[in-house]
């Protein structure tokens, strides 16, 4: 999605670049000192990969009713 949005405003950055910035920002932000950024325990993580946009709502939204009946 990045990579795309980034095309769209003309950039010529390379996927692997990119993908790899993603990855060291994001180990950045999870092993950092302070506020450390972290899934919270009881989150439900949704790989998205390969899922279209509608998906994923679905997903999402199918999970959000699990939750309703758990508590």
């Amino acid at each position: 999605r990045r990579h795309k949005q980034l095309k769209d405003k003309g950039s010529t950055v390379s996927l692997a670049a990119l993908s790899r910035e993603i990855a060291e920002r994001d180990l950045r932000d999870s092993t950092r000192s302070v506020a450390p950024l972290k899934p919270a325990p009881d989150a439900i993580l949704v790989d998205s990969t390969g899922l279209s946009a509608q998906a994923v709502i679905e997903r999402v939204e199918a999970l959000g009713r699990q939750r309703q009946l758990w508590r």
